[in-house]
C-alpha cells in the first residue's frame, strides 16, 4: 500500500493530509480525501476478524483451509461496507501470498458486485461471468468460442477446483433477494452452497439489511451460514460516541483545506445526527460539504458547507427507522439459553396439541356415508327403537297383539 493510501487510526492522533496537496487542483484534492483516505475504526475490524476466522484455517495454514462456508455481512446503508471489502481483500492477499509464489494456478479470492435485477429477477449470468473473468478463464469473452449460457455453472465449478480459492466476496448481495417469491430465495443461496459442497470455496455476501430473509429461509442453511452483524455506532452509547468522535477527528485532520476545520470540536452532534452514526454516511457528508467548499473557493469547511450538502432530514428519518427496526434482529435476550431450553424441554407440538383436546374433541365422529338427501337425518343422530321399547311406549298396541 502506497503512503498516499495508508489507513487512518483513530486510536492515537490522526495526522495532516500532504500540504503538498494544496497545490494540486480542487478536484485531486477532493479525489484523496474520496478515495484514499481510509479510516479503521472498531466496528470495522471486528467485522474483518470475524470474516476471516470464519473462512481461513488459524495460523499460517492456507493448504488447511476452513469447509466452504456462507458468510452473512449485514449492516445498514451506508455504513461502510466498501471499505470492510477493501482491507478484506489485502488481508487474503496477503495470507495467501506465500501460496501464490509456490503455485501459479492459485488465484486466493474473487470479488464481486451482484448486479441490480433489471427485470425483476438475479440473472446467475451476471454472477458468472466476473467471477470466471477473475479466475482468469479465457472463454469468457471470446469472440470466437465463448462459452454457452447452459455451460456456465459447470465452467465455473471447473474454475473453482482447478484455482482453489479462499472466498468470492459478493458486494450488494442483497439484490439476490428481489426474487418474486419466497422459494427463489432458496433457490439462490442453495445454488451458492452447491457450489461450497463441491468445490469448498466460501462466499462472503455483503449486503444491507434487506439480507436479513437470508438468514432464516431454511433450517439447513441457517444451520450452515454464519452471521455478522456490521452496525452503525449508538449514540445511546458513551463508547460509541467516543469513537465516532475519535474517527470524526481523523477525518477531519485529512480534509484538504487551507485551515483544519473544528467538526469534532462544534458540530459532531449535527454530524452524528445527519449519519446515524454510519461512518460511510458520514465520509459521504463531509466529501460532498468538502466538493462545495473547493467550488466556492473556501479557506476551510465551515458549518454552512455542512448544512448546505446534509442529507435531508425526510431521509435520514427512513435510514434510521430501517436501522432501529432490524437492529433488534440481531440482538439476543439476557435469558436466550434458558428460553431455548424450556422449549426444547416441551413435549413436541402434535403431543401438546392432542393433550389439550377435550373429551368432546377426542370422540370419534361416525362417518356419513354418500351424500343424504335434504331432510334426511344421518346415521346416528337419533337412537333406533327396539321391540322392548315400542311395548313400553304403547301398551295397548302390545295387548292387541297377545289377543291376537
Amino acid at each position: 500500500m502506497s503512503q498516499e493510501e495508508r489507513l487512518l487510526t483513530p486510536d492515537e492522533e490522526p495526522e495532516f493530509f500532504d500540504r503538498a496537496l494544496l497545490q494540486q487542483s480542487p478536484s485531486a484534492r477532493q479525489e484523496y480525501f474520496e478515495q484514499h483516505c481510509l479510516i479503521e475504526h472498531p466496528r470495522l475490524l471486528e467485522a474483518l476478524d470475524a470474516i476471516l476466522q470464519a473462512i481461513c484455517a488459524p495460523g499460517e495454514g492456507i493448504h488447511a483451509r476452513r469447509p466452504g462456508t456462507m458468510v452473512l455481512v449485514i449492516g445498514p446503508a451506508r455504513v461502510g461496507k466498501t471499505t470492510l471489502i477493501h482491507l478484506l481483500e489485502e488481508r487474503l492477499l496477503a495470507y495467501a501470498k506465500a501460496r501464490m509464489q509456490h503455485d501459479p494456478h492459485f488465484i486466493p479470492l474473487a470479488s464481486i458486485t451482484a448486479p441490480e435485477p433489471g427485470s425483476g429477477r438475479f440473472d446467475w449470468t451476471d454472477f458468472y461471468k466476473p467471477v470466471l473473468r477473475q479466475l482468469g478463464n479465457p472463454f469468457v469473452d471470446s469472440p470466437t468460442a465463448p462459452i454457452r449460457a447452459r455451460n456456465y455453472r459447470e465452467a465455473l465449478e471447473a474454475a473453482y477446483l482447478e484455482r482453489k480459492p479462499l472466498a468470492t466476496i459478493v458486494d450488494e448481495a442483497h439484490h439476490l433477494a428481489k426474487v418474486r417469491s419466497g422459494s427463489k430465495l432458496q433457490d439462490h443461496l442453495d445454488h451458492l452452497k452447491h457450489f461450497e459442497n463441491v468445490t469448498g470455496i466460501s462466499h462472503i455476501l455483503v449486503g444491507t439489511y434487506e439480507m436479513r430473509p437470508f438468514r432464516k429461509v431454511n433450517a439447513q442453511l441457517a444451520c450452515r451460514s454464519v452471521d455478522i452483524h456490521f452496525p452503525r455506532y449508538d449514540i445511546r452509547h458513551e463508547d460509541d460516541c467516543q469513537i465516532f468522535k475519535s474517527v470524526l477527528w481523523a477525518l477531519q485532520r485529512q480534509l484538504p483545506v487551507e485551515e483544519e476545520p473544528t467538526l469534532t470540536q462544534d458540530h459532531w452532534e449535527f454530524l452524528y445526527a445527519r449519519s446515524i452514526g454510519c461512518i460511510g454516511l458520514l465520509k459521504r457528508h463531509l466529501n460532498r460539504a468538502l466538493g462545495l467548499a473547493l467550488t466556492q473557493g473556501s479557506h476551510t469547511v465551515t458549518l454552512d458547507h455542512l448544512r448546505a450538502s446534509a442529507m435531508s432530514d425526510v431521509r435520514v428519518k427512513l435510514a434510521m427507522r430501517n436501522a432501529l427496526e432490524s437492529e433488534v434482529e440481531f440482538v439476543e435476550t439476557e435469558d436466550a439459553d434458558e428460553q431455548l431450553l424450556a422449549e426444547l424441554r416441551q413435549p413436541p407440538p402434535q403431543a401438546r396439541a392432542i393433550s389439550q383436546e377435550t373429551p368432546a374433541q377426542n370422540k370419534q365422529v361416525l362417518p356419513t356415508g354418500k351424500k343424504r338427501r335434504p331432510g334426511k337425518r344421518a346415521l346416528g343422530r337419533d337412537a333406533i327403537p327396539t321391540d322392548e321399547d315400542d311395548r313400553a311406549s304403547n301398551p295397548t298396541a302390545s295387548e292387541e297383539q297377545k289377543a291376537g
